[in-house]
């Protein structure tokens, strides 16, 4: 657990309660649930930040849940570029 020891986990344990005493159930409980906003904080900012999806277009594009095909909005693979067309050669 995190490269310690038996005895540095018994001393890190003697100083909470020392410092915490009775209130250390309630401070184990508030960082447990910091701990946890965290890590769905980061979760959701590491999902919002994946581009990887948006550079290979061989990967289809991710659907919300509960959206039916039909809803959604076509894909890149439809649309289609206006078309270049020189100009008349004049003569």
């Amino acid at each position: 657990m995190f490269g310690l020891g038996p005895v540095e986990i018994v001393v890190i344990g003697a100083v909470a309660v020392m410092l915490y005493g009775k209130r250390l159930p309630e401070v184990g409980k508030s960082v447990g649930q910091s701990i946890g906003e965290l890590r769905k904080q980061f979760a959701t900012l590491q999902r919002d930040m994946d581009i990887s999806s948006h550079l290979d277009p061989r990967t289809p594009a991710r659907r919300p849940a509960g959206r039916r095909s039909d809803d959604t909005l076509q894909m890149a693979d439809d649309r289609t570029a206006p078309r270049f067309e020189p100009p008349a050669a004049e003569g």
